[in-house]
Formats: structure tokens, C-alpha cells, sequence
């Protein structure tokens, strides 16, 4: 079976500009008489729904975009959901007033009711979608007061309810003041531009193009109006145009469809040639024009299939993709343009060419990137976990994937809508699932809005959807396989996706998450599934991607994810963050972004792993491994060439004592990429490190960790030890042999921290005097770097006497978090 999409799309543009001018793709309004109103709000925490007086001093001066959890989220897994205000004062004179008014909010999380002069005009449900207030009727001469009430409270009529991320409060992205004359281009539809663009029977011959458009009469008499629509290529030759003439009833709007003339040979849209053509689109009275928008539009066509995988513009072609949440370390998800835009470059450096927006729709920004350097796309609505039983939650997604759609229509790079992810199932009680009608109206509600693409749904790794007949709802369907992080070993990836593909051979199947956690501070030479080591990371990801080659019916894949972020709840080796990034939470590179990029981007690259491990013991004899796509490579060590080799790239070396340097060239036709690093070796390194209060009779600290029983550390009264694991790692507990001669009652403060900054209470007790061997277990294992001892000596004489301290370590989590129980197939 194949499915076949036959699409033109377009992006909104405020203005021409000249590529020769600009750095980068600058972010475009989609009207010409919008202006950004980011500047000189007003924030006031307060959770009240009451509208604070127009004096209230507590107010603290801020510009957008705003969260107030750009920290908490970092430091609590109960971080602030609630509500806040926000003010802004706006002011206009008798002749601006003359034309209409609106204030669009690209986004407010989760919900927002506005206010204009303390008269309530809107109360939005949903926050990642943009919302449109239309103040013309309720604005007056000289200063105006925008009140704002938003909040990310928990609300049970509105998704997503719970999910692995943070549902981030604030105005945190822009907000625009746009003008209209009475007689307009529609500014509040969804949300939306107030038109559409599309193609239907594209090829490479021919594109026959539609225009939708709806037209505003607020003015209080009926007129006739003429749209003039003309399609350009970049040579400025026009390839396209159009003309209609509608009458417009006063008071009334109207939706109109322009008829376009036949594109000829087109310019095909694709990542690696993301050819679009300019848009001008002019509504006119008589000989007067009234408004104009400005587009830009992208042809091409596409498929999806069984069998053969996906197809675009009639040729095979391999979905390699990312899946990217929006937040960035310490900035919580209130984003710069120029953030949004190192994202897309990272990810084009990398090699992806297709980027799931998991979980919710993203910024028009991101869209307008991807367009314009050429990714593509699948956005989704943010329907995650949980489906409570009441019609509102029902009706709020509906909205959310009308907003989503009418907002982001017009780009090219958008190829799927998403309906949700990873939502929990049961049998409802006739075979099929609980939220069964919920999939299925949401599959029908896409398909009246938007006849040009294809929809998608998501599970984790179980067979539910299958059981219960949603994996026959959707389009396209996507599973989370975690195989060799949740479940399984990570070799098992093929043997599960030819199971599922079995068990469901008439859908296209996309492996729409894998990926594993890693820490940039984590090294082993033995990894294992868990341990947050980069090697680990590196070994998954390799074998990964080896299984993913050779499965050429497999639609597409996409790695989880693209860059850390934000989970406040979760307690890994970076306690509040997801780490399965590519690159970190403030997108640091990771050496499986090397990998990746070896793997995927036609660039040259050269990289040993691993230069984020400089401090090396244990064997001198090491297999160093290098990532490269070049036809050539030779590894140096302290200068002197380890050979060349041209296929799998791995030497097997000897470190010397102290200080090694080591350098990979890559040549490929005369092109040479290097990467070099020095690493310290030394044989035998110490476990632990340990600082301790005092060093009383000349016994040096190290005693406590030395694994000898016969010496000891000591000291008098109160003491405090600090033993350095060397790396985050989990921790059950501490072992501590006292010394017999000094063998009483100690009490004891048992503290751990990550950073050796904040510090958590892990046990407070008192010692066995009876055994020389005291095990002290924590009721919670910790992930944890540094352990603190606080001790005020024995009972008898205040003497601090220890032979042997030992962390109980381990590579086993004794407890998965909800997430990794829904990833492993457990909910």
C-alpha cells in the first residue's frame, strides 16, 4: 500500500529580504502592520484570578519572553505551577484608532485570560499555540491597560496532563500588536494568517495551485473587493497568478477560493534544495488596495509506504531525524530567535533531515527555519499519558489541532500532523482501547482541515496499540523503542521491528524515539545499559544505526532526542534534566554527536573518542576508537603513527606514564580533517578522593580509603569527611570499620551532593558498637558524586577513629521513575 501526498505549501513573510543582506534567516510577522510588543511589561507572581489594582507597586519591570521557571525547574521536582499576572500599558491616538486592533500571543503557558481596561476579552486554553485578541471595540484614546492572568496550574480539562518534561509558565514567546483596516486579509481565524496555499497534482511537470483566503468587512457598508495573487521565481519571472472578485456584506466575513493558473515545471522543495518562490497576495477596492501579505512557497510531493520506505518527489529517501523538545539550561523554554536558530544549525551540521517537534507545536520560527535551510517536519499536539473522561478535554485537543494547523499550514517542511504520544491504553470493553474514538475523531478532524497531509500516532514498546486497533486509525504510525536502555539488549532493535511490522503490515512504520542517557562527566571501559556513560552511548548509538540501515521498509527514524532537557522530576546524574541529548542541556556537543554526524552528514569528520576523558588508568593497553566517514584515517600517539587504516577505525595503543597526546588525520582525496587531545595517564589512580577537618597524630586522611584495615584516620571531636567518587554514580550506602580500640557509639550524619554545593540528608543515626563493621544503607539509593560524614566522635572520648570507608556502588537503578516503567512497556 503507499500513500500519496501531492503538496504546496508556503511560508508568511512580512517583507522581502535580499539572502546577500542577512547573517541568517531573520524571523518574519505574518502582516506588514505587526510590530513585536516585547518590550516593558509588568510581572507580578501572584496566584490570584483577581485583577491586581493599577497601582499595585509588587509589580517588577520585565521583557518578553517571560517564565518564571527558568530556575526551580533545576533545583525542585515540585517546582511553581500557578498563576501569575502581567501588564502591559498601550496607547493610541483618535487616528489609530481608526483602524482595527489586535494583540497576538504566539504563546502562553499553559493557559491565559485577557483583560483590555479590566473588561475580560478571552480566556485560551492551551500553551503552545498562538491566540488572537481583538481589542478594536474596547480600546480608547491616550493610555490602555493590558492585564494578562496566566498559569500553568494543573488543569484536568487540559493536555497534556503529565508527560517527561516541564510545563513551564509565562508569556514565553512574543507577542505582536497588529493593525487592520476595516476591509482585511482575516488577522484572527485560529490564530492564523487568514489564508491557505496549497498544491494539488504536483510533479515535476506541473503544479496546479489553490488559495484560500478569508476576508474581514467591519466596515458598516457592503463592498466589492478584487484579490490579485502573483506567484514569482527567483528570477523574479511570475510562474503563477490568480484574480477574484467576491462581494463583502458589512458586518460579515467570508472565505474565499481564488482560482490560480498552472505552475509548469516547478522547482522542487527538498532539504538539500530548499528552492521556494515569493508570494504576493493584494486585496483591492475599485483601483484602492486595502491589504497585502507576502508568502513564500514550496513544491514538492511525497509518500509513504509499506514496504520501500518513504519517497520524496518520486525518489527513495531516508527520514534520518531528531526529536526536539524547545527548552534551553537555565532559560527554561523563554527562547531567542538565536537559540532556535544554533538548534537548526546543529542539527543540519549533524545531518538531519527531518525533526519531530515532541511534544507540542514549537515556535513559527522553527517552521520558518526549517523551510528556508531545509528540514523536515512533524508537529504535534501535546496529548501525552494520560486521557481524562470529560468532553472538555476532548474539546480542548480539537482546538489545539485546529490552532496548529490554520497557525502552521503554509510551510513546506511540514509533512505530518502528530495526534499524541505514548497515551496509556486499556481495553474499554470490546477489544478496543480506552481512548479509542478520541484517536479517530482527531484522525477525521485532520483529515476535514487539511487534505494535503497525513497524520501519525505514537506508542511506547508494547503491542497495545495493535491489540486494540489504534495502529489502524492513523496514516503513519510510530513506536519508542528503548531497546538496550528500558528493556532488552540494544541488538534486539531489529528482531523487534520486524515483530512489529508483522503484526502490522498494511501501516508505515517510523521508529519515532531511541535513544539512551549520557553523561559528558561518565566514563568507563566496561559499559553497561544505564550507567550514563558516554562509551555506553556511543556503543548504543553505533549499533543502532547499523540496524536502521538495513531496514529499508522502515519509513524513517528519529533519535531522542536532539539536545538534554528539562524533566524537574527525574533524579539521573544531572538530577532535573533528560540526558539523552545529542548535546547537552546548553548544547555542548556530546561524542555521539560525532558519531551521528559520521554516520549521516556528508562533511568530513575526524573524531576520537573520548576527549571528555582526559584522566585515564588501570592497563596501559586501551582501544582507542575514532568516528570518521572519511576513505582514510591515521592515529598518532606523542607523535608517532599508529598506522592507517580504512574501515573500522579502532587502534589498539599503550599509554605512557604521564601526559600522551593523540591525534586522528582523515584524508579523502587531498581533503584532511584532524582532532587531537592529550590525555593523563596513570596506573593506578584512586577510586575515591577524600578531604577530611582535621588530620590529628599525623595519620593522613587517605587511611579511610586506602583498602588497608591495619591504618586509619583519626581526629578529636567533631569531624567532617568528604569522600569525591570521581563520577556521579548510584549509590546504595557506606560501609565504615571502625577502629576496635576505639569502638563506642558515633553518631552519625550521612549527607550527598552532585555538585558539592547543595547537599541533601541521606541517613542520621547511631553505630553498632558491637561490630567492628558498620553498614549503613540509605532508604533511597541516590545518584549522587560526593558523600559527606559528619561525626561528633565516639561517646567515650569524642575520638573520630576510622579504618576503612567504602561507598556502596552499583551499576543497577533499584528504582525506575514513572518513565522508564511507561518505557519499558510496564504501563
Amino acid at each position: 500500500m503507499k500513500i500519496k501526498i501531492f503538496l504546496v505549501l508556503f511560508i508568511l513573510l512580512v517583507s522581502k529580504i535580499e539572502a546577500q543582506n542577512i547573517a541568517y534567516p531573520k524571523p518574519r510577522n505574518h502582516w506588514v502592520n505587526s510590530n513585536l510588543v516585547n518590550k516593558d511589561w509588568l510581572y507580578l507572581e501572584v496566584d490570584s484570578e483577581t485583577i491586581p489594582a493599577e497601582n499595585d507597586t509588587r509589580y517588577q519591570s520585565i521583557d518578553l519572553p517571560h517564565t518564571w521557571n527558568s530556575k526551580d525547574v533545576l533545583q525542585t521536582k515540585d517546582y511553581r505551577r500557578a498563576g501569575s499576572w502581567y501588564r502591559k500599558h498601550l496607547y493610541f491616538d483618535t487616528e489609530e484608532l481608526d483602524t482595527r486592533k489586535f494583540l497576538r500571543f504566539n504563546a502562553a503557558g499553559q493557559e491565559a485570560k485577557v483583560y483590555v481596561n479590566k473588561e475580560s476579552l478571552m480566556h485560551h486554553m492551551g500553551g503552545y499555540s498562538a491566540f488572537t485578541v481583538d481589542l478594536t471595540k474596547h480600546l480608547k484614546k491616550g493610555k490602555n491597560t493590558i492585564d494578562v492572568w496566566v498559569s500553568n496550574a494543573p488543569n484536568a480539562s487540559l493536555a497534556p496532563i503529565s508527560g517527561d518534561f516541564n510545563f513551564y509558565g509565562g508569556l514565553y514567546r512574543s507577542v505582536e500588536l497588529i493593525s487592520a483596516p476595516k476591509v482585511s486579509f482575516s488577522r484572527n481565524y485560529y490564530g492564523g494568517p487568514g489564508f491557505r496555499i496549497w498544491g494539488s497534482e504536483v510533479s515535476s511537470n506541473k503544479a496546479n495551485i489553490n488559495l484560500k483566503a478569508i476576508l474581514d468587512n467591519f466596515s458598516d457598508k457592503t463592498t466589492h473587493v478584487t484579490i490579485k495573487a502573483i506567484i514569482k521565481n527567483k528570477k523574479g519571472k511570475v510562474v503563477s497568478k490568480g484574480t477574484l472578485d467576491i462581494k463583502l456584506n458589512s458586518g460579515k466575513s467570508i472565505s474565499a477560493n481564488v482560482p490560480m493558473s498552472l505552475m509548469s515545471n516547478p522547482e522542487l522543495w527538498s532539504p538539500e534544495t530548499p528552492y521556494l518562490y515569493d508570494v504576493d497576495i493584494k486585496l483591492f477596492e475599485k483601483n484602492k488596495k486595502l491589504d497585502a501579505v507576502s508568502t513564500k512557497l514550496g513544491v514538492r510531493w511525497y509518500e509513504f509506504t509499506v514496504d520501500k520506505g518513504f519517497f520524496l518527489n518520486g525518489k527513495p529517501y531516508k527520514l534520518k531525524g531528531a526529536n526536539r523538545h524547545q527548552d534551553y539550561f537555565a532559560k527554561g523554554n523563554a527562547l531567542t530567535p538565536e537559540t532556535h536558530l544554533n538548534d537548526i544549525k546543529l542539527m543540519k551540521e549533524v545531518g538531519v533531515n527531518w525533526l519531530r517537534l515532541a511534544h507540542y507545536q514549537q515556535d513559527d520560527y522553527m517552521l520558518q527555519l526549517c523551510d528556508e535551510l531545509g528540514i523536515l517536519v512533524w508537529e504535534e499536539i501535546p496529548y501525552v499519558n494520560n486521557t481524562p473522561k470529560n468532553k472538555d478535554f476532548e474539546g480542548n485537543l480539537h482546538t489545539m489541532m485546529k490552532e496548529l494547523i490554520e497557525q502552521h499550514y503554509n510551510h513546506p517542511s511540514i509533512i505530518l500532523w502528530g495526534m499524541g504520544n505514548e497515551t496509556w491504553m486499556s481495553d474499554r470493553g470490546d477489544g478496543k482501547a480506552s481512548n479509542y474514538d478520541i484517536v479517530k475523531g482527531l484522525n477525521a478532524l485532520i483529515h476535514r482541515e487539511d487534505s494535503t497531509r497525513k497524520t501519525v500516532f505514537v506508542n511506547g514498546d508494547n503491542n497495545k496499540p495493535i491489540d486494540f486497533g489504534v495502529v489502524f486509525i492513523p496514516d503513519v504510525f510510530g513506536f519508542n523503542l528503548y531497546r538496550g536502555w528500558y528493556r532488552g539488549e540494544y541488538n534486539s532493535l531489529t528482531e523487534r521491528l520486524n515483530e512489529l511490522h508483522k503484526l502490522a503490515p498494511n501501516v508505515p512504520l517510523i521508529l519515532s524515539e531511541f535513544g539512551v542517557g549520557s553523561d559528558e562527566r561518565v566514563h568507563t571501559e566496561n559499559p553497561q545499559k544505564q550507567d550514563f556513560s558516554i562509551e555506553y552511548h556511543n556503543d548504543y548509538l553505533e549499533s543502532h544505526l547499523e540496524q536502521i540501515d538495513k531496514l529499508n521498509w522502515l519509513c524513517g527514524v528519529n533519535y531522542w532526542a536532539f539536545a538534554d532537557f528539562g524533566a524537574a522530576h527525574r533524579g539521573d546524574t544531572k538530577p532535573h534534566i533528560n540526558q539523552k541529548g545529542l548535546v547537552t542541556f546548553n548544547r555542548k556537543k556530546k561524542d555521539a554527536f560525532y558519531l551521528l554526524k559520521s554516520k549521516w552528514s556528508k562533511e568530513p569528520v575526524v573524531y576520537i573518542e573520548s576527549p571528555f576523558w582526559t584522566e585515564r588508568s588501570g592497563n596501559s593497553r586501551k582501544d582507542i576508537r575514532v568516528f570518521s566517514n572519511m576513505k582514510e584515517v591515521e592515529l598518532f600517539l606523542n607523535g608517532k603513527s599508529l598506522g592507517k587504516q580504512n574501515n573500522t577505525f579502532v587502534w589498539t595503543l599503550t599509554l605512557n606514564k604521564g601526559k600522551n597526546t593523540l591525534k586522528a588525520i582523515g584524508n579523502t582525496n587531498g581533503t584532511k580533517r584532524e582532532h587531537q587531545f592529550v590525555v593523563n595517564y596513570k596506573k593506578n589512580r584512586a577510586k575515591y578522593a577524600i578531604s577530611a577537618s582535621s588530620e590529628d597524630g599525623g595519620h593522613n586522611a587517605k587511611h579511610a580509603i586506602d583498602g588497608n584495615l591495619k591504618t586509619k584516620w583519626q581526629s578529636g571531636n567533631s569531624s567532617e569527611i568528604i569522600i569525591d567518587l570521581k563520577k556521579i554514580s548510584l549509590v546504595n550506602g557506606v560501609k565504615i570499620a571502625f577502629d576496635e580500640n576505639e569502638l563506642k557509639t558515633y553518631n552519625l550524619n550521612i549527607e550527598g551532593s552532585v555538585d558539592k554545593k547543595t547537599w541533601m540528608s541521606l541517613l542520621s543515626g547511631k553505630s553498632n558498637k558491637r561490630a567492628p563493621i558498620n553498614t549503613f544503607l540509605f532508604k533511597k539509593q541516590q545518584e549522587i558524586q560526593y558523600i559527606k560524614i559528619l561525626a561528633k566522635g565516639n561517646n567515650k572520648d569524642a575520638i573520630n577513629s576510622y579504618l576503612e570507608i567504602i561507598p556502596i556502588t552499583t551499576f543497577e537503578k533499584a528504582e525506575k521513575n514513572l518513565y522508564e516503567i511507561i518505557g519499558a512497556g510496564g504501563r
